[in-house]
């Protein structure tokens, strides 16, 4: 008896009904980031200790894992880039409410993207969602403009510094960020295949020799290594980023006294960032 056919649209219109809820650690971007990043270091963890069952060869078992490193290695990176996002997002969220200048114009957002966040309740998200965050002048100007003082065009707040900016002991950040954007465009553009032209990039932000045509194959060291790297750059700009905030919002409420409530403002930042922050000096508390 031959088989019925199969409907492969609607097979495939099925996957976006296959979803779990969302982590109680994404309600804040540093919390969702370090969950992110934890599940998909046990997910290694979990498939390196399924490959070492009796009975596997090893050649196949490490061609196998070398596929997968190269996924996770994206994913990796993919969770630092949401976080920018989600930060980004959260900062207008706060700051929108405040501010009269056009600061939110360096957020560059199509009519047709507009309408498919029409009814979201955060502005934030509607402006931040659909740029992309792979490049890191222009994340630096976008943090540097939307924390910038009142109708001040410029702002001196480089979140990945580079050649003079400050602060210089995290100017090291910036060409190794270059080269794991770089990397993501590899494995998600090309399937991991190293064309000459990114291994031109590869080498300007290395600088050291890159070889091409090659198959990008990271080892398990090399995940943990972008991993503590991402983890701690995350922890820097959420700090940063944070602080920073917390700064901006002093000096408008000191220009305008009543614009808010300093205590309340203080205890959405440190909720928001999971770290204890202060406005007007008034310390935030931690949700319970």
């Amino acid at each position: 008896m031959a088989r019925p056919p199969i409907d492969l649209a609607r097979k495939v219109k099925d996957i976006v009904q296959h979803v779990q809820p969302l982590p109680a650690e994404a309600d804040t971007p540093i919390a969702h980031y370090r969950r992110t990043s934890t599940d998909l270091w046990n997910s290694i963890l979990y498939v390196e200790r399924a490959f070492t069952q009796p009975g596997l060869y090893r050649s196949v078992a490490e061609r196998h894992m070398a596929r997968i490193n190269s996924m996770v290695l994206m994913n990796l990176i993919e969770n630092f880039e949401r976080f920018l996002k989600e930060t980004a997002a959260t900062c207008v969220d706060r700051l929108v409410p405040y501010v009269l200048d056009d600061r939110l114009n360096i957020f560059q957002i199509q009519g047709t993207s507009l309408a498919s966040h029409f009814g979201t309740p955060e502005l934030g998200k509607s402006l931040c969602e659909s740029g992309i965050w792979l490049n890191c002048d222009e994340i630096n100007s976008r943090f540097r403009r939307l924390l910038s003082d009142h109708f001040q065009q410029g702002g001196n707040f480089h979140l990945f510094p580079n050649a003079s900016q400050q602060p210089d002991d995290e100017r090291w950040r910036f060409p190794v960020l270059g080269l794991i954007w770089q990397m993501r465009h590899t494995i998600v553009h090309n399937v991991g295949v190293i064309t000459q032209s990114d291994a031109v990039k590869m080498r300007l932000w290395a600088r050291e020799p890159v070889q091409a045509p090659r198959v990008l194959s990271p080892t398990r060291d090399d995940l943990r290594y972008v991993k503590r790297f991402l983890d701690e750059s995350s922890d820097v700009c959420n700090r940063r980023i944070g602080e920073r905030l917390a700064e901006l919002l002093t000096k408008m409420f000191n220009e305008t006294p009543g614009l808010f409530l300093p205590q309340v403002e203080a205890n959405n930042l440190t909720a928001d960032f999971g770290i204890t922050l202060s406005v007007c000096g008034l310390r935030g508390a931690l949700p319970a």
